[in-house]
This record gives C-alpha cells, structure tokens and sequence, in this order.
C-alpha cells in the first residue's frame, strides 16, 4: 500500500502511542491487540469494529481484561468508557493497521518466501505435500493450515483453516526468527474476503480449482470466485490450474504480477509450464495429480532440478484421510477422503477406475448450501453400485431435510441404504463388503468428531475402520 502524508501521519501517530502506553516488547505487533478476547494486560487494544455501540463494548471488554490504552476510530468521550486509560482516536483506521504488523518485518533481513495455497478442493493437500517435498530437499517449511501450525512436520492444533490477521502475522514473525526458508499458507476464501491476509505479499499463489462451495456465506458464485482471485493482486507468481474451466478464462490483462498454468494435458500455451519430469505420476495414485504438477512447478520455478524433484515426490508420504487406502484381505478396498464437493468426488473416481463394484458412504453438512447436495449425488449415483447414505455435520438441521436433498439427486434409489449414524454405517458397509468391492468413504477423512445439534460427537472414520477391521480378523464385528 502506497501512503500519502497524511496517512503516514497518522500511522507515527498510532506507533508513538502503543510504544509509550504498552508493556516493553522489541516486537511492536506482542504490544497491542485487534480482538478483546485475546488482549493480554498492559497491550493497547486496537478497536476495529465499525458499529459505535458494539466499538464501545469491545473497548469496555479490553479494558476489564487489562488493557493499558486503546485506539479506536469512533469519537467518544471518557465518560462513556468510565476509564482514565489514554485513548487514541484516529479516523479511516481500518486504512493503517495492517501497517502496524508490518512493522515488525522491516529490519529482517532473511524474509521467507512466502506461499499462498487456495482453492475449493486439494489445498490443505496440497499444503502439507508441498511442505513435505521442500523439506525432503532439506529446506525448512513453516506451515499455517487446518491441519495445523507449525515448521513441518511437527504441527500443532488450529482451530481456523486461515487465522485471523494477527496471529497470520505472528506466525510468520516466528517463522522468521526460526530462519523458515518457506512460509505455506492454506487460504481460505471467507479468510480471503474478510482481510485475514491483508498486506502479506506472497512471492508465489496457488489456486488449485474452483467449484461451487460456500455460496451459504458468499451469496453468489460470482463473489466466491472473486474472493479467490483476490490472492492473484497479492503475488508476484501466481500458478493457476488450467483444466478448471473458472480458471483457464481468468483474463491475464486484469493483473500485474506473472501468471503460469499447470495441466494434466499438452497445451501450446507459453503460459502452461512443462511440468514433465521424465516421471510417471500415476505411480502415486494417493495423491492428486494436480497437487503434484503444483509441487513440481513451484519446485521448478524455484530452481530445482529435476533430480531433486523427482526424488521429493517417490518419497512423499500419503496423507491421513486423503485418498487414504485400506485394503483388506477379503472385505474390499477402502479409500477414506474429505472430499466434499461434485467435482471433488469426480476426480477421486476418475482417479480410482476399477472394475469392481463401487461402494459409497457418504452425507452433507447441515446449514450449508443445499444446492451442493443433489450435484454431489448425482456424481455418487454414476459412479456408484451401492449407496449408503448417513450423517456427516447435520450441525442445526434436520437429518431428513439433508436426505431429502441428496435423492433428489439420485435417479435409482433402490440401490440407496439410509443409515443416520455414521458409525452404524461405517459397519453395515464393513459387514456386507466382499473382497471384489471397492469401498469410498467420503465427506470426513481424519477429522475426529461430528457436529449435531450443536453437540460435538467423537468419531473418526478411519480409527473406527481399523478397529472393526482389528475386531473382524479376531473373528467378531462389534462396536469400537
């Protein structure tokens, strides 16, 4: 962002202020604070709310939790706050406080590159695989993604698939001290859209496809495309997937930065990189091909031979709960994955040909765009012998509501089983598998619960797979 004087101003203003009413920190960002709830005492509270009224009580809040002063972009008076702490009132704040994050990252002189990975399916995949082949090269990858945070592979719980603005900015200060040569960031679009990345300027974007999704909260497909594309003006290399038709008619002319393609086909396009290694990438079938052409092209811009990436990729460890395959001695195949969309579900097929029977479990979540449902179906019901149908985060709505939705989709509902619990279902398709049966289990991966009725129910697919597969090999199926 380029600042007029004024705007400069103001920013000396708010630094001046923090630095002389906070704790002492040689980091200004561990001085302050965007969100009451995680105010520490003695920071300055930065109240970005734009409501007056709910801007006053999440000042109140900050300062009953010990705040040593606060900035705000509301007039008010000390009468209303009924506090003595000093305040700072500074208009059009919401223009300069990514500003004040920055700050910390001025006087570093080893800045990691950075990694923005987005996308409707395949990108918390994509990060965790791009994270294991970099390393597999010896570098050091800091990794903020849904699976966790942290320098891989030693990840820690995160409870957001993008974190708010401040702790993004965080963990990259953390990643900078560590000396991270790579920073990988999975982007969501509601992270996007809400400013969660403002400011960070990423030396590479990834945009692995886009289906519909999340048209609940974006409202339109239109808005949710433009929230992903948004990362493109934050990049100076973006990498797009050309055989995404939302993507391939991205018209180049609206950004500056440098924009290439990956595709799983030869196109005389300078635009498309040569991803061909000398390599057969159908050896690795538990990874998503389009994945692995990202890896291989980040990979290859930044350097690489072709050498050391195609040793990254033999030794790349499939992941838990994507494309995860089971396979038994006589009760089938299975393939465990979190896919959760219509093209989704097409390419884990199309990935999976075979000419056995097909066997999917699989539900949609509750609350979300129900136009999803009877697309994700009516791929299921093409591909798919035998159907079972079963919950998978009904959250607030009726289970019945969701199931009515999803065999709108389905055009032969005889071959449809409804069982809600999803463990009871995980069990029936268990039992009445045979060895010729390949078995998708869809919608959760590794997650370890359920969300019903604002209830938290523990399951985890997988775990509960491998006990009744433990359980039958000691001659019973019973409940784990």
């Amino acid at each position: 962002m380029t600042f007029n004087m004024q705007e400069q101003n103001k920013l000396n203003t708010c630094i001046k202020f923090i630095i002389n009413n906070s704790d002492y920190s040689d980091c200004l960002m561990n001085r302050f604070a965007i969100d009451s709830r995680r105010i520490s005492n003695k920071q300055i509270f930065i109240s970005l709310e734009k409501n007056s009224s709910k801007n006053i009580n999440n000042i109140k809040h900050a300062i009953a939790k010990g705040a040593s002063g606060f900035i705000t972009s509301v007039s008010l008076t000390r009468g209303i706050i009924s506090s003595s702490i000093p305040f700072l009132v500074i208009k059009e704040l919401e223009k300069i406080y990514v500003e004040l994050f920055k700050n910390d990252f001025i006087k570093i002189k080893c800045e990691p590159s950075i990694i923005g990975i987005t996308g409707t399916n395949g990108k918390t995949s994509t990060v965790l695989s791009l994270a294991q082949a970099l390393t597999i090269q010896g570098k050091k990858v800091g990794v903020v993604s849904s699976e966790g945070i942290g320098i891989y592979p030693d990840l820690v719980h995160n409870d957001y698939t993008t974190p708010p603005i401040d702790l993004n900015y965080k963990y990259l200060r953390k990643f900078s001290d560590r000396k991270c040569h790579y920073v990988i960031i999975e982007c969501s679009s509601q992270g996007l859209h809400q400013g969660r990345l403002n400011g960070f300027s990423f030396n590479y974007s990834l945009i692995t496809n886009i289906d519909q999704d999340h048209i609940d909260y974006h409202r339109s497909l239109k808005n949710y495309i433009n929230s992903k594309l948004k990362i493109i003006n934050q990049s100076q290399t973006s990498i797009l997937n050309y055989d995404c038709t939302k993507l391939n008619k991205v018209n180049l002319k609206n950004y500056s930065c440098n924009i290439f393609f990956i595709s799983n086909k030869m196109y005389k396009n300078s635009n498309v990189i040569n991803t061909s290694l000398g390599y057969d990438y159908n050896r690795l079938e538990q990874f998503n091909i389009y994945s692995l052409l990202m890896i291989t092209a980040v990979m290859k811009l930044e350097n690489f031979s072709n050498l050391k990436i195609i040793n990254s990729l033999k030794n790349l460890t499939p992941l838990l709960g994507r494309r995860q395959v089971i396979n038994t001695s006589d009760k089938g195949t299975y393939i465990i994955d979190y896919a959760h969309t219509s093209g989704a579900y097409k390419i884990i097929y199309q990935d999976f040909v075979t000419q056995k029977k097909i066997c999917t479990l699989f539900g949609c979540g509750g609350d979300r765009d129900r136009a999803k449902r009877a697309q994700t179906a009516r791929i299921v019901d093409k591909y798919s012998s035998k159907i079972i149908l079963t919950s998978d985060n009904s959250r607030t709505e009726n289970f019945e509501n969701i199931q009515k939705d999803i065999l709108d989709g389905i055009k032969n509902t005889n071959k449809v089983i409804v069982i809600r619990s999803r463990k009871e279902a995980i069990k029936y398709m268990f039992k009445h598998s045979s060895k010729n049966q390949l078995n998708f289990i869809l919608g959760k991966g590794n997650e370890n619960h359920i969300l019903e009725n604002d209830k938290i129910i523990p399951h985890n697919d997988i775990i509960y797979l491998m006990n009744l597969l433990k359980n039958y090999e000691h001659k019973t199926i019973q409940d784990c």
